[in-house]
């Protein structure tokens, strides 16, 4: 894969190392195999070995991500999912403008390639993920710093291909892929799955106005693609503890709480965060990201912060209902299939948890009319 490509190497390499004169001993490609790309991802290699710098040899570490193309709305710069988002993102240097309560990743190159894709060639981060309930709450409070420089004077990037309606362009796929929860739903007869359809149809009905009403928050750049493995963190000679955020393809321009209800959704999706403890996580990790929106100064945006938390989280249920009335209809016919089971019982308590912040949020609804 890399014969043609030793000139960005050494170019990569060079920038490690401060533009100075290197020579690479050896290298290795290693195929991350990454099991959940976006569909905009052709390929995650990590890239590392030996350079001779001033004779002596020093080791290197390099992660070459691919995009691609992939279908005809993703070509539309406003689409959530916009292939080239990520590549114009590094071009454009806005990641040097951060605020400091985040970091992200160097990029050392931006090529694009004869057959259409681009190759991102990157710093490789070592950190860890979150696991527990306190690294999760220095995320959330990072992330209120982060999110709220944007409430005192911090300029928001206005480039044409970062997303205004993340999440409508979301919510707006969903609905196109999901499996149609009334092919199933006739097979659900509990009380609880009726109870729940009944709350989805109503909750859908009002999307478009919910949607809109996200527009009314306060703005802030935002990362919306939290997931466990796109947190890393690390510590350095001169600070403790630092979040380096990775994977910006889907920046946003979005409302206040949006970025934390993403964080929260997806990581209980993705089974991260404890199916016995979806309330405990929900509220302490609200208070730290409150936490960091005053450390930055950002008075009286509790409760719009709470509205875009709630309803951001709560409008996840687009994609997770439908899949929930498919999987208990799949078990009529498998009763005995335990990953099912298991599977099917994890969603239903997320989509209580869904419905109980929708409800919460048309509560809070008046503080944003």
């Amino acid at each position: 894969m890399l014969e043609n490509k030793m000139d960005q190497l050494n170019i990569s390499v060079q920038r490690i190392f401060g533009e100075q004169e290197v020579e690479i001993v050896n290298f290795t490609c290693e195929d991350l195999d990454y099991k959940t790309p976006n569909f905009t991802t052709a390929g995650i290699f990590h890239l590392h070995g030996f350079a001779l710098i001033n004779h002596e040899q020093k080791p290197w570490s390099i992660i070459l991500k691919i995009i691609k193309p992939d279908s005809e709305e993703k070509e539309e710069p406003q689409h959530h999912n916009y292939w080239r988002r990520e590549a114009l993102v590094f071009a454009s240097k806005i990641l040097g403008d951060l605020p400091g309560s985040i970091q992200s990743p160097k990029c050392y190159l931006v090529e694009e390639q004869v057959d259409g894709t681009v190759w991102l060639w990157m710093e490789r981060i070592e950190g860890e993920y979150a696991h527990t309930k306190e690294q999760f709450d220095f995320i959330a409070e990072r992330l209120g710093r982060f999110n709220g420089a944007y409430l005192i004077g911090n300029k928001i990037p206005d480039e044409n291909w970062i997303c205004r309606n993340w999440l409508k362009s979301w919510t707006t796929s969903s609905r196109m892929y999901a499996p149609n929860p009334e092919q199933y739903i006739h097979q659900l007869h509990s009380d609880n799955d009726q109870n729940l359809w009944a709350w989805f149809q109503d909750f859908t009905k009002r999307i478009d106005s919910n949607l809109s009403s996200l527009n009314s928050l306060p703005r802030v750049l935002a990362h919306q693609d939290l997931s466990q493995m796109n947190m890393l963190l690390t510590q350095s000679d001169k600070e403790k503890d630092r979040l380096v955020m990775i994977d910006w393809q889907f920046m946003s321009i979005s409302g206040i709480g949006e970025d934390l209800g993403k964080m929260f959704g997806v990581n209980m999706s993705l089974g991260v965060i404890p199916i016995d403890r979806y309330e405990e996580y929900k509220e302490s990790l609200f208070q730290a990201y409150i936490k960091g929106l005053k450390d930055t100064g950002g008075q009286g945006d509790e409760q719009l912060a709470r509205y875009g938390f709630c309803l951001s989280t709560a409008l996840r249920s687009i994609w997770e209902f439908p899949q929930y009335c498919s999987l208990a209809a799949q078990l009529h016919s498998d009763p005995l299939n335990c990953s099912l089971q298991e599977r099917i019982a994890q969603l239903e308590k997320i989509i209580i948890v869904h419905q109980k912040m929708a409800l919460e949020a048309d509560a809070l609804k008046k503080w944003i009319m």
